[in-house]
C-alpha cells in the first residue's frame, strides 16, 4: 500500500511544485519531503498494525481458555442437573408409579382426558402405586419423558415422568 501511495503522491507533488513556478531544486526537495512523510505514515501504519496483531495474539489464548472453561462449566451443570443411572432423585409432587411402560402410557392418556375412573381402575388392579412428594428414588433408566426408578422406601420399581424428578445434591 505504501508503494502505490508513494507512486501517486510524488508525481503529484512534483506537478504542483513545477506548475506553481518552483525551481526543479525546490520541486525535488518538496518531493523528498512528501516521500519522507509518506514513508513515515506507512511505517506508523505498519507499526500500529503490528501492535494490533500482537495484542490479538496475546489475548487469543486467554479468550480461548475462557470459552473452554465456560463450555466445561456448562457441560458440568447439565450433567449435575440431568438424571443418570444410579443417581438418587426426589419426587417433586405426588404421583402414580406405573409398573410397566405400557401402563405408564395408558395412565397418562387417561390423566390427559381426566378419566378418573380409568385411573382408579389401574390403582385397584395394582398396576400403579401412589408415590408421595419428597420420596426418594434411584434412577434405573432415564428417558426424555419417563424414567424407570426404584423407590427407596418401598423397593417398588416402575416409571415416573422425568419432569417430576429432581436430582439429590
Amino acid at each position: 500500500m505504501a508503494f502505490s501511495l508513494k507512486s501517486v503522491i510524488i508525481p503529484l507533488g512534483l506537478a504542483v511544485f513545477i506548475g506553481s513556478g518552483c525551481s526543479s531544486e525546490e520541486a525535488e526537495q518538496g518531493a523528498k519531503k512528501i516521500e519522507e512523510e509518506t514513508k513515515n505514515a506507512a511505517n506508523a501504519t505498519e507499526e500500529k498494525s503490528k501492535e494490533v496483531a500482537d495484542k490479538v495474539k496475546a489475548e487469543t489464548p486467554g479468550i480461548i481458555q475462557n470459552m473452554k472453561d465456560t463450555y466445561k462449566e456448562s457441560e458440568q451443570k447439565i450433567k449435575d442437573n440431568t438424571l443418570q443411572k444410579g443417581d438418587t432423585a426426589t419426587v417433586q409432587k405426588d404421583a402414580y408409579l406405573a409398573l410397566t411402560p405400557e401402563v405408564y402410557d395408558e395412565l397418562y392418556q387417561l390423566i390427559e382426558v381426566n378419566d378418573i375412573e380409568g385411573v382408579d381402575q389401574f390403582v385397584k388392579e395394582k398396576q400403579v402405586s401412589e408415590i408421595s412428594q419428597d420420596s426418594e428414588a434411584e434412577i434405573i433408566e432415564r428417558d426424555i419423558r419417563r424414567t424407570k426408578v426404584k423407590m427407596k422406601d418401598s423397593g417398588d420399581e416402575g416409571y415416573l415422568p422425568t419432569s417430576l424428578l429432581e436430582p439429590v445434591k
